[in-house]
């Protein structure tokens, strides 16, 4: 992920994002940007940029001109999954294809750093290694679409990173290892069949780690 600074409604945005999906803020709660600019002490300005944000990521939904949130829930988060697994399918089947052995070296130095993380029980430097980790299929497949495709995403995704990953760093990042060594055999197939099974793990987990309320299929 970019280690850029935020902007006013980025910040705002990953704040209301994460209430959204951990249930902070109910299912089809109306977010008015008068409310939202008292409670966060800004003008209307970086609520408009969160809330366009938020909407285009499908977290928010527009009734009547007024926009609602949309707890993702069960139906939500395989919807997601099935999207990111087509997806980073292609990323990676391109990025077999495209990639040079110094582009492999530098997303196992990001594996290095899940193992770094690993070392000293940093959960947030985990979870940024692993997006990083997971873009960097994006970045070699060298499909500039295929990226914009991914990039509304990835900071929902971030926040369910930290849902799904386990306590256990040295093993995840032992899975993460396993899963570089595959795709650097040049058999997409086996590296494709390897991320199906990622994901399938991550998505279990997302579901085991949502609310109560959001586990019972509140979905819009």
């Amino acid at each position: 992920m970019n280690s850029r600074p935020l902007g006013m409604g980025e910040q705002i945005a990953h704040r209301l994002r994460v209430e959204i999906i951990t249930g902070g803020i109910a299912q089809g709660e109306h977010l008015a940007e008068d409310a939202l600019a008292s409670r966060f002490d800004v003008s209307r300005g970086p609520i408009r940029d969160a809330l366009r944000q938020l909407e285009s990521e499908g977290l928010l939904e527009s009734r009547r001109k007024r926009l609602y949130t949309r707890g993702l829930g069960l139906e939500g988060v395989e919807e997601l999954y099935e999207l990111r697994e087509a997806l980073e399918s292609l990323a990676i089947r391109l990025a077999v294809a495209r990639a040079s052995a110094k582009e492999w070296d530098a997303v196992q130095d990001i594996v290095d750093r899940m193992r770094a993380a690993g070392e000293v029980g940093d959960v947030e430097m985990f979870a940024e290694a692993d997006m990083d980790f997971h873009t960097s299929f994006y970045t070699i497949s060298r499909n500039r679409r295929l990226m914009e495709a991914w990039r509304p995403y990835q900071r929902t995704f971030a926040i369910l990173f930290e849902l799904s990953d386990t306590p256990d760093i040295p093993a995840a990042t032992a899975d993460h290892q396993g899963f570089l060594d595959i795709v650097r055999t040049g058999d997409a197939d086996a590296a494709v069949k390897r991320l199906q099974l990622h994901l399938t793990l991550a998505k279990g987990h997302v579901r085991d780690a949502l609310p109560e309320p959001l586990r019972s299929g509140l979905d819009a």
